[in-house]
């Protein structure tokens, strides 16, 4: 099954709610109506686990079958980049066996899931450039300006209509928990979310795995004080969205405010050593000269080992990919990356798979930046940073003046 190259162990242990209210088979798959297996406000959590939308889906995957929903991993896969799916299967592969007891028919039995991701809400604080409205509720007013969404639509999106009902259905289900992975919008800022922390701590859950994927800018949320909360659970991660430092990293994030990312990092190293932390940073076109910067500073200052900096690869917006650049800024990130993975070659890591992991992924992106451009979304890209430069009273080149080529 790891060697598999259509096996997903996904939909016989993990369950996915989206800001909208329906279950999808995960973050990285479709969101709309149609690629669903159905919606938590209008099915229980049995319902959609044991539905035959669901029942088809497994039935897809054991049959050796490729589902049009899992076109991301494969594309990841394709390009040399380890996909959701490898990673999941690596870290479940002690629940395998329900994949081979289960019938043809992708009957699970009595099993529940024991893998939850839900998106609460699009409650965010930041603007970044990569975003928009449907996952970040700050995104509303540039969404307005620029024509994507009416004035008269939500700011505000909530996965649950009845979230007393949701919790009583996830209390029965907590005991057989492992993993919680909270994403958003911004989960720090979700009161549900720390609704469920307590909800664990009620039932002494406090082994359950908590990974956060957050843009690590602030923790002071009302009355709650979570870093008292994670003092109490022994397995956390925290991956934090971080794409450049300082002015880059406020432009690219914006609202973030970088002493405070800086302030955030150094408490977590003094207080809560336990938690393992990573920079899980999204590479556009905009930080893909400054990227290596970014992570030799963080290494140097020793905010974090070298190993705990993982690059991805954004596929969307296509015209925020590094594939729209100009063939002479690609040569030179092509030069930096390999003069900075000799860097990386010199430096001792603590953790040698996520090393080699971490590796692998900055020799994919040198694949990557290989590729021919797509004029078409080179000019999409000008056409849109200008319009949002405008909105918000910034100038790209200005903070990013190694890209100049790219607006010639």
């Amino acid at each position: 099954m790891l060697e598999s190259k259509t096996f997903c162990i996904m939909p016989w242990v993990h369950f996915h709610v989206t800001q909208y209210g329906t279950v999808t088979p995960c973050c990285q798959a479709p969101w709309e109506e149609a690629n669903t297996f159905g919606n938590i406000n209008q099915q229980s959590i049995n319902e959609i686990w044991q539905g035959e939308k669901i029942k088809q889906f497994r039935k897809t995957i054991l049959s050796g079958g490729v589902d049009k929903r899992c076109e991301s991993c494969f594309k990841k896969e394709k390009e040399g980049f380890t996909s959701l799916r490898e990673i999941t299967n690596s870290k479940y592969q002690h629940k395998f066996e329900l994949a081979l007891s289960a019938n043809k028919l992708g009957e699970i039995g009595n099993t529940p899931p024991i893998y939850f991701d839900i998106r609460f809400s699009n409650v965010c604080n930041l603007r970044c450039r990569m975003c928009g409205p449907w996952s970040s509720s700050s995104w509303f007013n540039d969404a307005v300006q620029l024509g994507m969404i009416k004035e008269d639509a939500d700011a505000l999106t909530y996965a649950f209509k009845n979230k007393v009902g949701f919790f009583e259905q996830f209390e029965n289900l907590i005991d057989s928990l492992e993993e919680l992975y909270f994403a958003g919008g911004e989960p720090i800022m979700m009161e549900e979310h720390y609704e469920l922390l307590h909800l664990l701590i009620k039932h002494n859950k406090t082994d359950v795995q908590l990974t956060y994927n957050t843009n690590f800018s602030s923790f002071n949320v009302k009355h709650h004080d979570i870093f008292e909360l994670w003092k109490q659970f022994k397995s956390i991660v925290l991956a934090a969205s971080l794409d450049a430092s300082e002015k880059r990293g406020e432009f690219l994030r914006k609202n973030l405010n970088w002493n405070e990312v800086i302030t955030n990092r150094q408490y977590i190293q003094k207080e809560l050593p336990h938690i393992e932390f990573v920079i899980s940073c999204t590479l556009n076109c905009y930080n893909i000269l400054h990227l290596p910067d970014f992570h030799k500073d963080w290494t140097q200052q020793q905010l974090i080992q070298v190993e705990d900096f993982i690059p991805s690869l954004l596929i969307k917006p296509k015209e925020l990919s590094v594939t729209i650049l100009p063939k002479k800024i690609k040569e030179d990130a092509i030069l930096k990356y390999v003069e900075h993975l000799e860097w990386i070659n010199t430096i001792q890591s603590v953790h040698i798979e996520k090393r080699n992991y971490m590796i692998q992924q900055f020799k994919n992106i040198i694949k990557v930046l290989e590729l021919n451009k797509d004029k078409h979304d080179v000019e999409l890209f000008r056409k849109n940073s200008a319009a949002m430069d405008k909105i918000r009273g910034e100038k790209t080149r200005d903070v990013f003046p190694e890209l100049a080529e790219l607006f010639q």
